[in-house]
């Protein structure tokens, strides 16, 4: 492997955790307006976005075409079809999860249930590339479920800090975890399950090119995200006031199409990067997303009240995930 080339696709999977992490901040920004809605709004906008991308790169990216590569291999594209749409479906209950509870929390559980799951998912069914050390890519892995504990106990300090919860709540935050650690574990693990299978690399050689396999997952997820939205729109029909469902279209589009590309911009992005430093190594360095999260809780204001300690302890869950992220960076070159 070329050293410059693995370098190039760290950097660029690594900038791919911004994306990743900063794209549901838009959610923060709509108001009354129902998530779940918000986010079909996204995936259609995000078809839309891969497909052109296709229709540009296409010709360079697969040269037979990609009705040939999916014609070749229907079984392999259902599969990543139905990994698309569990994958928005998960989306949509995770991002509900996030509005109900802050940033920081729902980011500490399904950081480590995320992690926990993608490195499994992605050693099994992807493998590692040969010089690749499978003990110390699980170690940098801990690392990173360290680095959430480690938040999450900051983000315990700054309940004690700022205000005492009640017994309700406390109930009520249990059961949203139980919900999140579900999500993350099990639901969640359909998008690297899709990429462990999906993308063509030298231990998957009969795999889909990386935009053929992202035409796809965005077309599942797409479809996944739809069917809860109307389920819901269906049952809490009674729910909604007009002003809810009618809010300034240009704000609501811009706000989708910011999302559409970074969240799968991104892993388009992270598609092509991936096969060059091994499947299992950008699907861990990937869950070090998480991190911008926590910075951009601190910029919510969610840590806004919390003693020097406190700050403290969550600076040095940061500083764990760079230690991750490094360790990562060093066993795949």
């Amino acid at each position: 492997m070329n050293l410059l080339t693995a370098q190039t696709a760290i950097a660029g999977i690594i900038f791919v955790t911004f994306l990743w992490g900063s794209w549901f901040q838009t959610v923060k920004h709509l108001g009354k307006f129902p998530v779940h809605a918000f986010i079909s709004i996204m995936y259609a906008i995000s078809v839309v976005i891969v497909w052109l991308a296709i229709g540009i790169l296409g010709n360079k990216m697969i040269p037979q075409g990609i009705f040939y590569e999916l014609k070749k291999n229907p079984s392999l594209m259902l599969a990543v079809w139905g990994c698309g749409i569990v994958f928005g479906i998960a989306m949509q209950l995770h991002l509900t999860v996030v509005k109900r509870i802050g940033l920081i929390l729902s980011t500490s559980v399904s950081a480590t249930c995320s992690i926990l799951g993608g490195t499994i998912v992605s050693v099994l069914f992807a493998g590692v590339p040969e010089g690749v050390s499978v003990p110390l890519l699980f170690f940098a892995s801990f690392l990173l479920i360290l680095a959430t504990i480690i938040c999450q106990y900051a983000g315990v300090c700054r309940d004690t800090d700022k205000y005492q919860r009640s017994q309700k709540d406390n109930h009520s935050r249990v059961s949203d975890i139980l919900l999140l650690a579900f999500i993350n574990l099990i639901l969640m693990s359909s998008y690297p399950l899709a990429n462990s299978i999906g993308i063509r690399s030298s231990l998957n050689p009969n795999g889909f090119s990386s935009l053929t396999c992202m035409g796809i997952l965005v077309i599942g997820a797409c479809i996944g995200s739809s069917l809860f939205t109307l389920i819901l729109l269906q049952r809490n029909h009674g729910c909604y006031n007009k002003s809810d469902l009618s809010p300034h279209l240009l704000k609501l589009l811009a706000l989708a199409l910011i999302a559409a590309i970074c969240h799968f911009g991104g892993n388009v992005l992270h598609a092509v990067f991936a096969p060059v430093v091994s499947i299992a190594i950008a699907t861990a360095i990937g869950n070090s997303y998480h991190c911008w999260s926590y910075l951009w809780g601190l910029v919510y204001g969610e840590f806004k009240g919390a003693r020097k300690r406190t700050y403290g302890i969550l600076f040095s869950g940061i500083l764990l995930f760079i230690a991750g992220v490094i360790l990562l960076s060093i066993n795949s070159v």
